[in-house]
């Protein structure tokens, strides 16, 4: 297929719940800090949702007494590093599909894929190494402390748009959050939803979502969906 056939020539995935399934790492990364603290367990989903806007709302979302308290915020932060850097490839995985989509796609010349994920760019890159994830030839890869921005804002996007020169109606967000959907809406591309992860299909749509798939298998179908759909209007 010809890149004048799919217009879509950039995508931009989100990492958490998008390309990698790893909740069950960040789940037991957050039990055991509660276990530590002489804290109740919490539900497993209650984690879970507050996956994907970054370390310091994953510890606000998950304890709640630390906001405000600039010190134990810390504390806590400084612990989940910790902890986190134990049990980062423990259980986390590759969503099945995910290898053979970029396989597929990247063998289109002028075809791109980035990553831009709230995840810290330390663990983003010893993940990526770690699934195999790395020999993928990535336009960028920026984490949640990469830019002076992260996602909702739009920068990431812009940035990775400029870096494969690629305009905005060539390009596609691929995400599983609220962030991803915001990024989206402000840079003006076009977001495919992915409640496979961590956020359902409601909130995803109700977000922003142009698009939803039931898994990474469903991704290059959702392109040319996408590819058909008017251009998107930046939202200020």
């Amino acid at each position: 297929m010809k890149a004048t056939e799919n217009n879509i020539d950039l995508v931009i995935f989100d990492l958490d719940g998008t390309l990698i399934h790893s909740a069950p790492d960040i789940v037991s990364t957050v039990q055991e800090l509660l276990r530590r603290r002489g804290r109740p367990r919490l539900e497993d989903q209650v984690i879970v949702d507050a996956i994907g806007e970054g370390l310091m709302q994953l510890v606000l979302d998950c304890f709640p007494e630390s906001r405000g308290n600039d010190r134990e915020l810390a504390e806590i932060s400084k612990s989940f590093e910790l902890v986190y850097e134990e049990h980062l490839l423990n259980e986390t995985e590759v969503f099945p599909g995910v290898f053979d989509f970029l396989d597929t796609y990247l063998k289109t010349p002028g075809h791109h894929v980035a990553i831009v994920t709230n995840k810290r760019i330390s663990w983003t890159h010893r993940t990526l190494k770690g699934l195999g994830l790395d020999a993928v030839p990535w336009v960028q890869v920026y984490g949640a402390d990469s830019l002076s921005e992260r996602k909702p804002h739009p920068l990431p996007l812009l940035e990775v748009m400029r870096s494969a020169g690629v305009s905005r109606e060539r390009t596609v967000m691929v995400g599983d959050g609220f962030p991803d959907m915001g990024a989206a809406a402000r840079a003006g591309v076009h977001a495919v939803g992915c409640p496979y992860g961590y956020c359902n299909a409601e909130k995803l749509t109700k977000a922003g979502a142009s698009l939803l798939i039931q898994s990474p298998h469903d991704l290059a179908q959702a392109l040319k969906e996408a590819a058909l759909l008017a251009p998107r209007i930046p939202v200020a």
